[in-house]
């Protein structure tokens, strides 16, 4: 429709824009710092308070937590969170079928099976279940902060030393001047303590495991073990570098005594240890075959006998004997003997405590120089490099499993995945400052006093951070007997639907292997069909036909006023793709549509109605206009304000995103155009099924995607319209607003899922700290074909790669790219358990898909039911014999077809796609096949 709109609608957003500027948290410099301190500590208090629905769900390979679906405890009925009038409930439960027919039936105890091979393994009364296995979101979000914390305390603490080390030069040092002894006495003893009673947790953990009889898989102990050893060191490590400086607090006389250096001695011998163990982790995960003619102390027939390998799992380095392990401990000796020649040279002729002593009233008076020979430079060089050396290869190891982790189905590794990563981020956290101690502390200007004083009385930086990460690793592995109805729970919120007939399937099994668990029961599921059935409105509505601005303003008022309603017959569209408004349509067997198009803010929208369904699209960015909204970052107060600022409860939205919702009555029309759609599906359809509502968009259409299923549900709630189901789907969407908003939003349309492709730089990026939220669920995807359903907090966080986020891809093509590896990925040994028959439901369901599988990726029906009826063992091929991925950019047409005199070109053709990918001139070209793809 046109830009202008009805008066009443313009007015209406007007206001709502003025109302909100009013309240405008960010206008004034201390409502500023007020709104940031008030969020963050909201945001810190609801990190500890959220409810542990969202488990990690991990489970080690091969052995998993068994529960019994009859013995599970019921929970307490939740409260019920009410928006405004107190008219919405917490969640809305999507109601399954009440009476299935024999095929479901069967359909549910084969889906009932599937699942409980995932949960039905392991008796957690008999055997030990770690507590990283099953830790709660609130416990994830706690270790994680506690590491953050650390490397932004240990930050801070080394810029100041090193300020202080560049302000005293090479002064002479004043023993006087106790400072930095009372706080490495008083940080040292923090730390101390911490590591203390995570150690005594740890360890009752494991005596109360060993004092029930509990059995120890093979490598839960050996990674116990490890972890083990790792606190007691880091204990030692703390102890020797609190005494030397509580000594010097007591006596100054003892500065480079011979006191001094011998503790020295004795922390970097823990250093040196604790560096192994780190290497020894790494090359523990390591697939351990016997190399060929390779003689061994061992014979290999020993070797092979001593291997406790999990059934149906390579055998790795920590399935075997300890002396597998011998190749780690070649550079301890190295290193010890460097640091053993550095504590005699140093150490064995000293005398200034002697001196001290018989004249300490003169002695103390006096300022002491330092100086540092040629020997101990070398011997501080080579410790540096023998770090170094540790920190590559311990680096390199890892890095080679993860690799190795992408060719294998994600299921199947989801714990090692998960664990390894975490191991990467916390070994590369104590390597990165353990380098930048040194070179800041240490090899800039040695011969300081301030330089010898941080080597050899303790670097605090890298207790803070070594703590840490010792701390998390303790609790983590620490053994613990989760609640009865965790393991169902973890497993059910991550399992999915193919098509859209088999969701019934999956929520009646659900219901029936955790029927006392209330919580559950209302958590919506993930469907993949609809994903692709949204995706390919998101990408039309990219090109959908439209008149071109300067036609548009040339026309009157009430041309202008006028709704763009298109039937099927005859409708024009933009032949920039192959895609076409009746496939479309045909997805959910649609009848009418109607365009909407907001001028000033160029905020476009597209939607479908008919056989109980409404579809609502929004594009996303694809002008100058839409880019600079993109940009206007800062919040404003969601209309109608509501709530208050400084306990957190006012949902406050993206400015930007808001005004592109609201100008020109953009929201009234298109709010009031599905309320009359919905009206028309119940009048117009025999059947009482309820009518759905699917609301989605890519990018900037994703955020605005996200206002609309909000005020659409509301408005429904509104007229008395509560059974009218409001789903929403988004791909590539920044967050939208602040936490309380995500709580509102996820209270009024729980049935959200948010579709991201691996490092995505707009969904990674954008949180600001806790100033933004994202409302509903996650689902991940990449281009390797993993993709991973509600992943948990550690899973989410451990996938993030620092610093390596990627523009390219959040660009629509690559999006489809990933999807498509994900069907690919179900006939090339990556898939899911069932994802072979899944996706041959989801062809037989979908004429587009079937032709776009058949067309464009070499996977007809035929070929593929013949491929999932051949027995694994007697496939020549791991993979479907002809499947391939389409190239990239496959739906665009290498020109635009014969233009229509009522059409413009595509802005989304010239900015979007040519940004996305660079493509051969021969691959943009495409038949139209009689499905429409």
């Amino acid at each position: 429709m046109g830009a202008g709109g009805d008066d009443t609608g313009q007015l209406h957003a007007d206001s709502e824009l003025d109302a909100a500027d009013v309240h405008h948290p960010l206008h004034l410099p201390w409502q500023t710092l007020s709104a940031l301190a008030t969020e963050t500590g909201y945001a810190f208090r609801h990190t500890f308070t959220e409810s542990s629905v969202s488990t990690t769900g991990h489970v080690q390979q091969g052995s998993q937590y068994r529960t019994s679906p009859h013995g599970i405890r019921k929970a307490a009925e939740p409260d019920k969170i009410l928006v405004e009038s107190g008219q919405v409930s917490a969640v809305e439960s999507e109601a399954s079928s009440p009476t299935l027919s024999s095929a479901h039936l069967k359909a549910v105890e084969e889906d009932m099976s599937r699942v409980a091979r995932k949960i039905l393994t392991t008796d957690a009364s008999t055997e030990v279940v770690l507590r990283f296995n099953f830790m709660s979101a609130r416990e994830s979000r706690a270790a994680l902060l506690c590491v953050v914390a650390s490397i932004i305390a240990g930050a801070g603490v080394l810029i100041t030393e090193f300020v202080r080390k560049m302000e005293t030069g090479h002064k002479p040092y004043n023993i006087r001047s106790t400072a930095i002894y009372k706080w490495n006495v008083a940080v040292g003893s923090a730390c101390w303590l911490l590591v203390t009673g995570m150690l005594v947790t740890f360890g009752w953990g494991v005596l109360d495991a060993v004092r029930h009889h509990k059995h120890w898989r093979h490598r839960q102990r050996r990674n116990v073990t490890l972890i083990m050893l790792e606190g007691v060191l880091q204990w030692f490590n703390l102890l020797f570098y609190v005494i030397p400086n509580g000594i010097l607090l007591a006596n100054p006389c003892y500065v480079n005594s011979g006191t001094w250096f011998w503790f020295g001695f004795a922390r970097w011998t823990c250093w040196n240890t604790i560096f192994m163990l780190f290497l020894v982790h790494a090359y523990s995960t390591l697939v351990w075959k016997l190399p060929k003619g390779v003689t061994s102390t061992v014979s290999a027939a020993a070797i092979e006998h001593g291997f406790q390998s999990p059934e149906g799992h390579s055998k790795l380095v920590m399935d075997g004997p300890w002396i597998l392990l011998w190749p780690c401990l070649l550079i301890w000796p190295w290193f010890e003997a460097v640091v053993g020649f550095g504590w005699i040279h140093n150490a064995l002729y000293q005398d200034g405590p002697a001196q001290c002593e018989s004249s300490r009233d003169s002695y103390s008076s006096s300022l002491v120089t330092c100086s540092i020979d040629r020997a101990t430079e070398i011997t501080v060089d080579i410790i540096v490099a023998s770090a170094v050396l540790y920190f590559v290869i311990t680096y390199a190891l890892l890095l080679s499993k993860l690799k190795g982790y992408r060719r294998k189905p994600y299921t199947s590794v989801q714990v090692g995945l998960v664990y390894n990563t975490l191991q990467l981020w916390l070994r590369l956290a104590v390597m990165t400052f353990l380098m930048l101690c040194i070179v800041l502390l240490w090899l800039i200007n040695p011969g300081w006093c301030p330089s010898q004083q941080f080597s050899w009385l303790g670097l605090m930086p890298m207790q803070i951070v070594m703590t840490a990460t010792t701390a998390v690793l303790c609790y983590a592995a620490t053994p613990n007997t989760p609640q009865e109805h965790v393991a169902a729970s973890s497993v059910w919120l991550q399992e999915f639907a193919w098509t859209e007939a088999d969701k019934p399937v999956k929520l009646e099994a659900r219901s029936m292997m955790a029927p006392n668990d209330p919580t559950l029961a209302r958590q919506p599921i993930f469907c993949f069909q609809t994903m692709m059935n949204l995706l390919y409105w998101s990408c039309f509505v990219y090109d959908h036909a439209r008149m071109s601005p300067s036609a548009r303003a040339s026309k009157g008022p009430s041309e202008q006023q006028e709704k763009s309603q298109e039937r099927l017959q005859g409708t024009a569209y933009t032949a920039r793709t192959t895609l076409t408004l009746e496939t479309a349509m045909s997805l959910y067997h649609l009848t009418e549509s109607h365009s909407f198009w907001e001028i000033e803010q160029d905020t476009r929208c597209l939607i479908g109605s008919g056989n109980n369904t409404v579809v609502v699209a929004f594009r996303g960015t694809a002008s100058m206009k839409n880019a600079l909204a993109d940009l206007q970052a800062w919040r404003i107060a969601h209309p109608p304000i509501r709530g208050q600022t400084w306990l957190g409860t006012r949902p406050l939205v993206h400015v930007g995103f808001l005004k592109s919702w609201l100008a020109g009555g953009f929201k009234a029309k298109v709010v009031n155009r599905v309320l009359e759609a919905v009206q028309q599906c119940r009048q117009t359809c025999k059947s009482h099924a309820p009518t759905t509502v699917f609301v989605t968009g890519h990018s900037l259409g994703g955020a605005l995607a996200t206002l609309a299923a909000h005020d659409i549900r509301k408005q429904l709630l509104d007229n008395k319209q509560s059974n009218t189901k409001v789903v929403c789907y988004t791909f590539a969407a920044p967050r939208t607003g602040n936490h309380a908003f995500a709580r509102e939003y996820n209270a009024m349309v729980p049935d959200t899922w948010s579709i991201i492709n691996d490092q995505d730089v707009v969904t990674r990026e954008g949180k600001m700290l806790f100033l933004y939220k994202r409302p509903g669920q996650r689902v991940i995807l990449n281009a390797a074909g993993h993709m991973m359903v509600r992943p948990t907090h550690m899973e989410a966080s451990v996938q993030k790669s620092t610093g390596g986020q990627s523009v390219r891809q959040h660009m629509l093509t690559n999006y489809i790219h990933a999807v498509l590896a994900v069907v690919l990925a179900q006939f090339t040994g990556l898939g899911f358990l069932d994802g072979m028959e899944g996706v041959i439901r989801l062809a037989e369901a979908s004429p587009w898909i079937k032709g776009l599988l058949a067309t464009q990726m070499g996977m007809s029906l035929p070929e593929m039911h013949a491929f999932c009826q051949w027995d694994p063992a007697s496939r020549s091929e791991p993979t479907l014999p002809g499947a391939h991925m389409p190239s990239k950019g496959f739906w665009l047409v290498k020109r635009p077809t014969a233009a229509s005199t009522a059409a413009a070109p595509s802005v989304a053709g010239r900015l979007m796609h040519k940004i996305s990918c660079q493509l051969p001139r021969a691959s943009l070209s495409l038949t139209r096949s009689s499905d429409g793809v």
